[in-house]
C-alpha cells in the first residue's frame, strides 16, 4: 500500500469534495490503491463516482465527463503516472478540475497551500511535518515573509512566533530570550535540521561566523558592537572578534527592537546585556579609554548608567552644579538616561540626584530684609526647595541599598537644615510680627475674608498639616486638566502654636477666638471635633454642614448629592499626613503621607465635579518640618516651664519671661486679637525644645514651613474633558531614503498643559507589506516649551540592511501608543547598490 492510510487517503477525497471540487483526477503512479478502490468507491458514495482512467481512454472518458450531468461528481483514478499536459487529450478537462495525491508529502504541501518549488523542502523536512501541531502552527504564517527562505517558518513555529510575516530579528529575539545558555532551543532546531539554518542567518544578517558558534558570542558581539556605535568610540583590536560593524544597520535595528521590547514580562534583554558584562566587561577591559561623555550615549549596559550616577554625585559634592555631559546640564542628562533602557532600574536614584542637585544648587540665595519679602519670596520660589527635599527623601527611603549614595544624603541634609531651615527661618522670626501682617492674610480672618462674601456655593478642603508646597504640587497637576476652569493660590498665615488645635478653629467663623489648655474656644464655644466644628458653621449659615473626605471616597454619586443638597458651605475635614507623621512609630513616612494626600484631594475634587460641585478652596491648618535624620542634642533646647504651661517640641507658651538666645516669641494677644497676656515661645532655627513626641516630623513652631498654609482657589466645570494627546508630525521636508541611517525631524505640534496630554509614540519605518524594516524607537511627546524649536526632536534610524526595490513604497509610521492610531507618511527609497554602478 501508498505511505499513508487508507482512511487518510479517504478523508481527503471526501474533504475535496465537501468544498466543492466536481472532478478530481488520481494519477497513482504504481497502482499502489489499485486493490482498493471497491473500498473507496464504497466511501465515496453520494459524493462522487469512481472511473478508472486506462490506456488508450482517455478519449472516451473526456466523452463521459462532458456529457455527464451537471450535478454529478467524478474521481478519475489512474493506475499510471500523469502523462505531460501537452500530450492529454484530457488537458482542458484537467485545468480546471482538481488533483489529487496519495504521497503524504505532497498531501502535506497541498493542505498547507504551499507551491509547487517548496516540494522538496517539505520532503527534506518530513519529520518536522509529521506532527499536526506543528503544521498546524506552521500553517499561520503568511507565506510571502519566507517562501525564499523556507527553513525560517520552520524556526519561526519551533519557537512559537507570534507574528503572521515570519522574521528572523523575531525569531532570535525570543531564542535570546529563552536564555543564551539554554540548549533546548538549539536542540530542537538540530532535531528538525534547521540548526545549520539558523547560524546561517545569523551568518547573513549579521556577519556573525565562528567555527563553534554559541549564543552567548552571538549576544556579546551585538550588544558590544551596538554599544561602541552608540558611544560613537571605535571597537578596541582587542575584542575585534566581537565587531560586527559590517553589518551595523542589522545590529543596530535588532539591539534597539529588542531593547524596546520585554519577552514573557520580563526584561530579557537586561538579563542579556548584564550576563555579556560579567563575562567580557572586566576581561577585556571594555571601558578603558572611554569617559563619561561617551557612556552617557549609550543604553545597551547598566555599568553606564552606575557610572553616571557616581560621576554626577561626585561633582555635586564638590558643588560643581554646572558640570556638563557630552553638552548636557544635570537635568538634560537625566532627561535622556531615562529613555534608554535600564530607566526602570536606575529612574528613582536618577530623580534622586537631580533632587539633590536642584535644591543644593538653590540653596544660598540672600533673604530678604522685610516680612513681606520674605512671604514673597517662599510663596514665588522658595517653597521649591522642600518639595525638592520631599522628593530626595521618598526616592533614598524607597532605595534598599544607600551605601553607595550616602554622602548625597548627609550634603543634602546638612544644606537643607544649616543652610536653609535654620538660616530662612532665622531671618523670618527675627522679623515677623503680627501687627505687620494684612488680615486678608490672617487664618483666624479667613472666614470673614473668603466665606463669608461668597454668594454661590463653596466647598472648603481642610487638609491636616498639607504644607503650602504640597498645594502647589496639586496645583500643578490640576493645572493638566481642563476641566479645572481656575485656579488661584493665594498663602495664609497661621497662629502660634502652628497646630491642629488652633488652626482648626480659626477656620471657622468667629468673633472672638481664646486659648483655654488645648482648647481654642470659637465665641466661647469647644471646636475640638468636626461635630463642633459643623455646629459652629451652622449657627453662622444654617446650609453649612462638616464631612469627613474619608466618608466621601466611596459615597455614589446619589450619596454626595443628597449631602451636599442646599448646602452653601461646606468644610471637608482631610487627616492624611497628621494622622501618619504625628507618631514616632509611622513619622518617617510623613512625605510617603503628603503623596498620598495629594492624590486624594485631587480625586476628591474629581468626584465633586461630576456632581456639579464647582468652587473649591484648599487650605490647612499648620504645616510642618520633617528632617531625614535624628537630631543631635545639640538640635534641642532644654527649657523648664511650669505646670499649666503648654509645651511641645517647638513651641512654650507661657507667661513667664524667657530670654535665651535663638528663642523668639510672640504676644499671644498679638495672635489672637484678644487681651490674653501669655507669650508663645519658638526655636529661631530649626532646633526644638526637649519634650516628649515624634523626633522628625514636628510642627507647632515659627518657621515657614508651619506658619504659611495654601489657600488654593479652583473652580471647575463639569463639561466632557476636550484634551487630547499631544500630536507628534514629521516636519523632514527630504523624503527621499539614500542610506541605511535616516535622519529624522519631528516636531511637538503643542505643549502640553490642560487640553495636550503627554502621550508615548512608536517611529519606525515599514514596507508595502507592512513589515518592520527598523526597530521601533519610542518618542516621549511631554514638552512644555512655548518655543517652536524647544520642540522639534531630532533622531536617526537605522534600516535593515538588506536588498530594496527602489520602485516599491515605505513609510515612515507614527504610532500612538494610547490608541494604536497610525501615521504614514510615504518615502522614496534611492539606496544604490553596486549593480548601479559600472565599474
Amino acid at each position: 500500500m501508498a505511505d499513508v492510510k487508507n482512511n487518510q487517503v479517504i478523508d481527503n477525497l471526501k474533504r475535496k469534495f465537501k468544498n466543492g471540487s466536481h472532478i478530481v483526477f488520481w494519477y497513482d503512479d504504481n497502482a499502489e490503491f489499485a486493490d482498493e478502490l471497491d473500498n473507496i468507491t464504497a466511501e465515496l458514495k453520494n459524493l462522487a463516482n469512481v472511473v478508472i482512467l486506462h490506456r488508450g481512454e482517455q478519449l472516451k472518458l473526456k466523452l463521459k465527463l462532458l456529457s455527464a450531468p451537471s450535478d454529478e461528481s467524478y474521481l478519475v483514478y489512474s493506475p499510471n503516472k500523469q502523462p505531460s499536459l501537452n500530450d492529454n487529450h484530457l488537458r482542458d478537462i484537467i485545468l480546471y478540475s482538481d488533483t489529487f495525491t496519495a504521497d503524504s508529502q505532497e498531501m502535506i504541501r497541498r493542505d498547507l497551500g504551499l507551491p509547487e518549488n517548496l516540494k522538496s523542502f517539505v520532503k527534506t523536512h518530513a519529520k518536522f511535518f509529521a506532527n499536526k501541531e506543528r503544521r498546524l502552527k506552521f500553517s499561520k504564517y503568511d507565506i510571502n515573509s519566507y517562501e525564499k527562505n523556507p527553513e525560517m517558518g520552520i524556526l519561526a513555529t519551533l519557537v512559537n512566533s507570534n507574528l503572521i510575516n515570519v522574521n528572523f530579528f523575531d525569531i532570535l529575539q525570543i531564542v535570546l530570550s529563552n536564555g543564551i545558555h539554554e540548549k533546548n532551543t538549539l536542540d530542537e532546531f538540530a532535531k528538525y535540521n534547521v540548526l545549520d539554518n539558523f547560524w546561517g542567518y545569523t551568518n547573513e544578517m549579521f556577519d556573525y561566523n565562528e567555527s563553534e558558534p554559541n549564543l552567548l558570542n552571538l549576544s556579546s558581539a551585538l550588544f558590544i558592537t551596538e554599544a561602541f556605535h552608540q558611544m560613537d568610540v571605535p571597537i578596541p583590536d582587542r575584542i575585534s572578534d566581537f565587531d560586527l560593524s559590517s553589518k551595523y544597520a542589522n545590529v543596530s535595528t535588532f539591539v534597539r527592537s529588542f531593547s524596546s521590547s520585554n519577552v514573557n514580562n520580563g526584561d530579557k534583554f537586561g538579563d542579556i546585556a548584564d550576563e555579556v558584562w560579567a563575562q567580557y566587561g572586566d576581561k577585556y577591559a571594555l571601558l578603558k579609554n572611554t569617559n563619561v561623555d561617551q557612556w552617557s550615549k549609550s543604553g545597551v549596559f547598566s555599568i553606564f548608567d552606575r557610572k553616571i550616577l557616581l560621576w554626577e554625585q561626585d561633582r555635586l559634592l564638590h558643588e560643581d552644579f554646572d558640570s556638563r555631559t557630552d553638552g548636557l546640564t544635570f537635568p538634560e542628562l537625566v532627561k535622556r538616561r531615562l529613555e534608554m533602557h535600564f530607566v526602570s532600574e536606575y529612574r528613582v536614584l536618577y530623580q534622586m540626584l537631580q533632587n539633590a542637585w536642584k535644591l543644593l544648587s538653590s540653596i544660598g540665595r540672600k533673604t530678604s530684609n522685610s516680612t513681606e519679602g520674605m512671604i514673597s519670596d517662599y510663596v514665588n520660589e522658595g517653597y521649591l526647595i522642600d518639595t525638592y527635599y520631599r522628593h530626595f527623601v521618598l526616592s533614598y527611603q524607597s532605595l534598599t541599598k544607600t551605601d553607595a549614595f550616602f554622602k548625597t544624603r548627609e550634603a543634602v541634609e546638612t544644606a537643607y537644615t544649616n543652610e536653609y531651615l535654620n538660616t530662612y527661618n532665622f531671618s523670618w522670626t527675627d522679623k515677623l510680627n503680627y501687627h505687620n501682617l494684612a488680615s486678608r492674610d490672617l487664618q483666624r480672618d479667613f472666614y470673614k475674608n473668603y466665606i463669608e462674601t461668597e454668594q454661590n456655593r463653596i466647598v472648603v478642603i481642610i487638609s491636616d498639616a498639607f504644607r503650602f508646597e504640597a498645594a502647589k504640587e496639586l496645583e500643578r497637576e490640576l493645572s493638566m486638566d481642563d476641566q479645572i476652569t481656575e485656579r488661584k493660590m493665594r498663602y495664609l498665615i497661621s497662629g502660634l502654636p502652628s497646630v491642629t488645635y488652633m488652626g482648626m478653629p480659626s477656620l471657622l467663623p468667629n468673633d472672638d477666638l481664646k486659648l483655654v489648655g488645648k482648647n481654642l474656644l470659637v465665641d466661647g464655644k469647644e471646636a475640638n471635633n468636626r461635630e463642633k466644628r459643623a455646629q459652629i458653621l451652622i449657627s453662622k449659615n444654617p446650609n453649612s454642614a462638616a464631612y469627613a473626605l474619608d466618608d466621601l471616597k466611596d459615597a455614589t454619586s446619589k450619596e454626595i448629592k443628597g449631602l451636599f443638597a442646599g448646602k452653601e458651605v461646606v468644610y471637608i475635614y482631610h487627616n492624611q499626613i497628621d494622622a501618619i507623621a504625628d507618631n514616632k512609630k509611622t513619622e518617617d513616612d510623613a512625605f510617603k503621607a503628603t503623596a498620598d494626600a495629594i492624590k486624594e484631594i485631587k480625586d476628591l475634587i474629581g468626584r465633586l465635579r461630576t456632581n456639579s460641585i464647582n468652587h473649591f478652596y484648599v487650605t490647612a491648618d499648620h504645616g510642618y518640618i520633617y528632617r531625614n535624620e535624628n537630631l543631635k542634642d545639640s538640635d534641642k533646647i532644654s527649657e523648664e516651664v511650669d505646670q499649666n504651661d503648654l509645651k511641645s517640641q517647638r513651641y512654650i507658651v507661657t507667661e513667664n519671661q524667657i530670654a535665651e538666645p535663638g528663642i523668639g516669641k510672640q504676644k499671644l494677644a498679638d495672635i489672637l486679637n484678644n487681651d490674653d497676656n501669655r507669650f508663645v515661645y519658638y526655636p529661631q532655627s530649626a532646633s526644638v525644645f526637649k519634650s516628649a513626641g515624634s523626633v522628625n516630623y514636628v510642627h507647632g513652631g515659627a518657621s515657614l514651613q508651619e506658619m504659611i498654609v495654601p489657600l488654593l482657589e479652583i473652580k471647575t466645570t463639569s463639561k466632557r474633558s476636550q484634551a487630547v494627546d499631544a500630536e507628534l508630525q514629521l516636519i523632514s521636508t527630504n523624503r527621499n531614503i539614500t542610506s541605511l541611517e535616516v535622519p529624522i525631524r519631528l516636531l511637538q505640534a503643542k505643549p502640553i498643559g490642560s487640553t495636550y496630554r503627554p502621550t508615548v509614540y512608536n517611529v519606525y519605518f515599514q514596507d508595502v507589506k507592512g513589515e518592520l524594516i527598523s526597530a521601533k524607537t519610542a518618542v516621549n511627546a511631554n514638552l512644555t516649551s512655548a518655543k517652536v524649536e524647544d520642540r522639534m526632536i531630532d533622531l536617526n534610524l537605522n534600516l535593515i540592511d538588506k536588498q530594496y526595490d527602489n520602485s516599491d513604497k515605505y513609510y515612515f509610521v507614527v504610532e500612538n501608543t494610547n490608541t494604536g492610531d497610525v501615521v504614514k507618511n510615504e518615502y522614496n527609497m534611492d539606496i544604490a547598490t553596486f549593480r548601479d554602478f559600472d565599474f
